[in-house]
């Protein structure tokens, strides 16, 4: 490889070079590649590969495919962007007396940014080389970024090295951008000027570059493991007696507990074996059991994020069956609903999906109140994740290590919520148990728990549930000793309970006590783009449980997702998703057919509507743009994403209007 990427040096000659390389193309193209000639081992084999696609050697095949105004969103966001700008701006100024472009395409060979001078730019706009035009060796035919992007390595294309004749007048060097943690190739810094100008360090000055950037990309890896460790530390210390594995973007082992080493689970390349596919793109939460010499785990992702982007994940490791006995230590079990216990199963801030601006200010609100012991109410019609939202409060407070206990007021009969909340002594009515039960607010003793459906409380438990937000103690039914607790109390309720004070069914007292810090959680119908991405969430899960591959939504079913009222919220948008999956959409793309007759009208709608609504156009885009975000910009997997086709997704993109 080192040999085929050498290159060419002045004292060659310029015009020999010139002269040399067009007459081995043309030779190539005579005999349609029989008689190769004696051009470089790493130019013939671009070439062969794009006659085997019956690329036409005369003309340029590089095309524009995406308008200005996205291609400015997609530099602006792309991931290297920051890093990048003072390179770019300080190799132009190095190479403008070479009259040399500065190019930096993103790893599907789009161009995001050219600069340089004028005059060199519009000479290149005649062969399409401008931002938005793809320069993937298999659009535009052998050329330093195409050719770069396919070997995964620097290279130089010379003059008539170029496959296609309208860039023969042409020079240029790239060197691809890789990604330290997951060695994946993010983009191509590329250096490009007339050939008469050939430089013979242009490939060395743009390796310099990439490895510049590479650097900086790894002291971002740096910090991104500090703040993988301080999760690890936290965990370690919230779960003193289970096993923790902490692993980078890239999947290396950066941290674990000792006695990890005893269970083979890390290979020789400090990587973890039995990882699953997709491991990444899995919930918080999600479990899966793997063998040991010394019994079989459970293990638990919980995913560590900056900046609102996943920067790794740790793995907790959970006795299942070990030396023939069953384990479950209770530090790493939450309770929830009387089920059985789930580890880890309860939400955090950051598993909380959504990004509409109503959503965002109430998880704020959430994360500022939870490092507080402040009763915590919270409003919402049903299904708007009143539940998750107390389950991530808990999670990110000190009580974090301590139970969760989820009551619904509204799902017992009147004359039971009492022994079920306070607990009874035996005996103390017909039926009790001799030896009498603990309840709810016990079982909640170091942690929180969670009344929802407050408003269904029996007036005469009301002024129980006063007293322990007064004092801290409760008295069980039949008992005449109190018991203090140390507990948080979060509740919810879908009702309006000034309503209900003015109707005398709440006591007025009860709820000042409990509206200290109200937080209103919107609905789906209120929160734009959120719809779409919770069904995606869904989609994801629904598929994991059924080992089936996940559906693509395409821009269409967005549009409609995002149109529907969704009187049920969140609910509703599970059953829809869980329908999805029962139909298993054809050639795995979600398509208007799949969606439930209750999707009709706006069905109806958005199809009438869609070709002259700027509204329905925006919705569209902001999905395309959201998946194309998701993909770092990878426009090839970007369209799978969508169920569409890679031209397809160009051709919205290009048709993208300026706000």
């Amino acid at each position: 490889m080192q040999s085929d990427l050498v290159v060419r040096t002045v004292q060659e000659g310029i015009h020999h070079a010139i002269s040399e390389t067009e007459q081995t193309w043309e030779r190539f193209v005579r005999f349609r590649g029989h008689d190769p000639g004696e051009g470089r081992g790493v130019v013939m084999d671009s070439w062969k590969r794009c006659r085997s696609l019956d690329m036409a050697p005369e003309v340029s095949a590089a095309r524009k495919l995406v308008k200005e105004s996205v291609v400015e969103d997609l530099w602006a966001n792309h991931l290297l962007h920051e890093n990048l700008v003072p390179y770019i701006h300080s190799l132009t100024d190095t190479m403008m007396p070479s009259r040399h472009l500065v190019v930096f395409t993103d790893a599907d060979g789009l161009i995001l940014k050219v600069t340089g001078e004028s005059a060199i730019r519009q000479a290149a706009e005649k062969m399409n080389f401008v931002p938005g035009s793809n320069w993937r060796e298999d659009q535009a035919g052998t050329n330093a970024i195409g050719t770069c992007l396919f070997l995964g390595a620097p290279v130089q294309i010379f003059a008539a090295e170029h496959f296609c004749a309208p860039v023969h007048p042409w020079t240029c060097s790239a060197a691809p951008i890789t990604d330290p943690a997951t060695h994946q190739v993010l983009g191509v810094i590329d250096l490009t000027g007339f050939r008469e100008y050939h430089h013979p360090h242009s490939l060395a000055v743009v390796q310099s570059i990439a490895r510049a950037i590479e650097d900086r990309l790894r002291d971002t890896l740096e910090l991104e493991r500090f703040a993988i460790f301080g999760e690890y530390l936290e965990l370690a210390a919230r779960y003193p007696d289970t096993l923790l594995i902490a692993l980078d973007r890239g999947a290396q082992v950066i941290r674990c507990s000792s006695s990890i080493w005893d269970h083979g689970w890390i290979d020789e390349q400090n990587q973890l074996r039995l990882l699953p596919d997709g491991y990444a793109h899995k919930e918080d939460g999600t479990t899966w059991e793997v063998e040991s010499p010394n019994g079989r785990y459970k293990w638990i992702l919980h995913h560590c994020y900056r900046h609102h982007q996943r920067v790794g994940t740790i793995i907790q490791a959970v006795p299942v069956f070990a030396l023939g006995g069953r384990f479950k230590p209770q530090q790493a079990y939450s309770k929830s609903h009387d089920k059985e216990d789930t580890p880890m199963s309860l939400a955090s801030f950051s598993s909380l999906i959504g990004k509409a601006p109503k959503f965002l200010e109430a998880v704020n609100q959430a994360r500022s109140v939870a490092r507080h012991d402040s009763p915590v109410l919270l409003l919402g019609e049903t299904g708007t994740g009143k539940e998750l939202m107390a389950q991530a409060i808990h999670s990110a407070s000190h009580r974090a290590a301590g139970a969760f206990i989820a009551v619904n007021c509204g799902a017992f009969p009147h004359e039971l919520i009492g022994s079920e909340l306070f607990g009874f002594e035996g005996g103390s009515f017909t039926g009790a148990a001799k030896e009498g039960r603990a309840g709810k607010f016990e079982a909640a003793d170091g942690g929180t728990i969670f009344l929802d459906e407050i408003g269904e409380l029996p007036v005469s438990l009301q002024p129980y549930l006063l007293r322990v937000l007064d004092t801290g103690e409760i008295t069980r039914i039949g008992s005449h000793f109190s018991r203090h607790l140390e507990l948080r109390i979060i509740a919810a309720t879908n009702q309006n309970l000034e309503t209900m004070v003015d109707k005398g069914t709440f006591r007025r007292d009860l709820f000042y006590r409990l509206n200290v810090v109200p937080i209103i959680l919107p609905p789906v119908r209120e929160r734009p783009g959120d719809a779409i991405r919770i069904l995606e969430y869904f989609l994801k899960r629904s598929a994991q449980k059924t080992g089936l591959p996940v559906p693509a939504i395409s821009p269409a079913v967005a549009v409609v997702i995002e149109n529907y009222p969704w009187k049920g919220n969140v609910r509703e948008i599970r059953n829809v998703s869980e329908r999805i999956m029962a139909a298993r959409p054809s050639n795995g793309v979600v398509s208007l057919h799949d969606l439930p007759e209750s999707f009709h009208d706006v069905v109806a709608h958005v199809r009438q509507s869609s070709l002259s609504d700027a509204g329905l156009r925006k919705q569209e885009m902001d999905w395309i743009l959201h998946v194309l975000d998701e993909c770092n910009g990878n426009i090839s997997l970007a369209a799978k994403r969508l169920g569409i086709h890679r031209s397809t997704l160009y051709r919205k993109l290009g048709k993208r209007e300026k706000p």
